[in-house]
């Protein structure tokens, strides 16, 4: 064969995903294609990753359909290449001349049997990305989510459980009203909420039922037909009831400001000491007296500004500066006795003193206590507060550090700079990779995804799967922090996003790559414009009337509202909407508190509407 030909040959093989090398080029020319066509914003709200997924159907579609153009190409270039090289070969009075039908046949079969490892490759790949997306996820929030539960976090969750299962009730009516076979029905609703783990979940589950391969293609394809009429809905929920009460974001978000000012974190006090009863008793006396969650970090007598370790003694007069929850610090203020306006740490005396940061980097220290560090005693400095995941928390005696924790330390120079040498401090650390965490939780959640879990009234039991168990996996390490003092749960933010764009991209990019041909079947279609409009019901019916009943009877403030009816969609357009109707990322607050409640009831809720209809 000669040069051009051995060109156009490989040419065909790789844009027709013959070869491993068309695969990979596949994959990358779709993800990037797609997201470039993600950041295209259409009345200021853009698809994201999103459009991957059609990226990939429109390459699969032109150059892997076994009747297009590159592939019948293909076929005719190896056949004429066969054909030359038995026509070479010296003949065999005994033997037929070849046949060129019984060539083609035998490089039709060829190519299917290749087809047939394609799909299996590329359905590794859609597990793996899908895996990876949803243990990111789950790294990202777990941290602050038990906290989040508290106060207003407990109505918000309820209200975002409320919209999953609306959603699920006008999925049914779907089923019963317009007559959709429920593996379309499931497909149609998880793009509607925009939630790709409840699509996967509810794939799995139908495998399992073993569906015929065409409700399969029905469930991706009403999956696809949806999804971008499914973020349409939803922020049109959001504006119906901005317009419906006639409210000013401005004012919404100021009120959620204020109402939030303060609530997380530690708040300080300056007092003097004038109870003779707590005269010559030491600071951890008085710390012990006024209970957990207070520290005094400095201590001015005189012309003299010091770090007082816990068998400093008190004397009349003594100025103290301490850090603390509110009702800590109002027992402080009882016991101690008098409230001064002036701040020790702006004192003229107080140069000697500094507030630092310190990095928490070195793996020795990870896991032990803020008591038994003892830094007052030891390096003569005081840890006042701890920096987690954007969290503060108060620095008690009983808390243990994690790695990559923030601690904010009052002390001179000196006593910083012992602080530093005993927790690490060293920032590159932060980036290095901590694969044993990573590669165990991944395993872990893999595992327990795999657990049945038995439901009353549902004929089979229902699998956390590859798209739930994964997160609570994450959900879990990442509270957790740690493993002993080796195994580290950390990711970085920036390799944390990097693995959960890179593992959605190679999900979408294979379920498009591997459902064109269903695709294109159903959304030109009078079908596909019958799924459009069960979309939009589904995304906005539920979001309506769980935000009336919120507005009207429980007076939810707009800003926080937005963030909760995203959240309960999972939807990372709609939050980016409601960002910018705020000016800020106000409502990424409550989005936070409900996602992963709301991921794990998409999650169970598709596979158990699937077990409810099919099982």
């Amino acid at each position: 064969m000669n040069w051009p030909d051995l060109l156009w040959t490989m040419w065909l093989e790789i844009v027709t995903g013959s070869t491993v090398a068309g695969w990979l080029v596949a994959l990358g020319v779709t993800v990037a294609a797609g997201v470039a066509l993600g950041h295209i914003r259409v009345f200021g709200v853009s698809l994201g990753v999103t459009t991957v997924i059609f990226a990939a159907i429109a390459y699969s579609w032109a150059f892997w359909s076994p009747e297009g153009f590159a592939s019948q190409a293909l076929v005719d270039t190896r056949v004429k290449v066969e054909m030359a090289r038995l026509t070479a070969q010296p003949a065999d009075p005994a033997t037929a001349p070849p046949d060129e039908a019984v060539v083609r046949a035998k490089v039709l079969k060829a190519a299917e049997e290749k087809v047939h490892t394609r799909k299996e490759v590329l359905e590794f790949i859609r597990e793996f990305g899908l895996v990876l997306f949803v243990y990111c996820i789950g790294m990202t929030v777990g941290p602050g989510f038990l906290q989040s539960l508290r106060n207003q976090g407990v109505r918000w969750n309820i209200m975002a459980a409320s919209v999953v299962l609306l959603g699920l009730g006008v999925a049914c009516l779907v089923v019963v009203v317009a007559g959709q076979p429920p593996a379309a029905a499931v497909g149609v609703m998880s793009g509607a909420i925009t939630n790709t783990p409840g699509w996967a979940a509810a794939q799995a589950t139908l495998k399992e039922l073993k569906v015929p391969a065409e409700q399969l293609a029905m469930t991706v394809s009403g999956y696809a037909v949806a999804y971008p009429f499914g973020i349409a809905g939803i922020i049109g929920a959001l504006i119906a009831i901005r317009v419906l009460f006639g409210i000013r974001p401005k004012d919404e978000v100021e009120a959620f400001a204020a109402a939030n000012r303060g609530a997380a974190g530690a708040g300080n006090i300056n007092l003097k000491v004038s109870n003779p009863g707590i005269v010559g008793k030491s600071v951890a006396h008085v710390d012990e007296l006024a209970g957990d969650g207070v520290v005094v970090s400095r201590v001015q007598r005189g012309d003299q500004q010091v770090v007082p370790k816990a068998e400093f003694t008190l004397a009349l007069g003594d100025l103290i500066h301490a850090v603390g929850g509110k009702e800590g610090l109002n027992r402080l203020h009882e016991i101690v006795g008098e409230r001064i306006d002036d701040d020790l740490r702006e004192a003229e005396v107080c140069h000697r003193l500094v507030t630092r940061e310190v990095i928490v980097t070195n793996q020795h220290v990870v896991g032990d206590a803020i008591a038994k560090l003892d830094f007052p005693g030891r390096c003569g400095a005081t840890v006042t507060r701890i920096r987690r995941h954007g969290k503060e928390l108060l620095a008690e005696e009983e808390a243990t550090l994690h790695f990559a924790d923030r601690l904010v330390v009052v002390g001179d120079e000196l006593g910083i700079k012992r602080v530093e040498e005993r927790v690490g401090n060293t920032r590159g650390m932060l980036d290095h990779p901590h694969l044993i965490g990573l590669f165990l939780g991944i395993a872990a959640g893999v595992v327990l995804g795999q657990i049945p879990i038995p439901i009353p009234g549902v004929s089979q039991p229902v699998k956390l799967g590859l798209a739930g168990g994964p997160i609570v996996a994450a959900l879990v390490f990442s509270a957790m922090g740690h493993l002993g003092k080796h195994v580290i749960f950390h990711v970085s933010k920036g390799a944390n996003n990097l693995m959960k764009e890179f593992g959605i991209a190679l999900f979408l990019a294979c379920v498009g790559l591997l459902s064109a041909q269903g695709f294109v079947h159903y959304a030109f279609s009078a079908q596909g414009a019958l799924w459009i409009g069960c979309a939009l019901a589904i995304a906005m019916l539920p979001l309506l009337i769980v935000g009336l009943v919120a507005r009207l009877f429980f007076k939810e403030n707009y800003t926080a509202l937005m963030g909760v009816l995203a959240g309960s969609c999972t939807d990372p357009p709609a939050l980016a909407f409601a960002n910018g109707t705020a000016g800020n990322e106000l409502p990424g607050l409550a989005y936070a508190t409900v996602y992963p409640l709301t991921m794990l009831l998409r999650v169970v809720g598709a596979q158990i509407f699937v077990l409810v209809w099919l099982g």
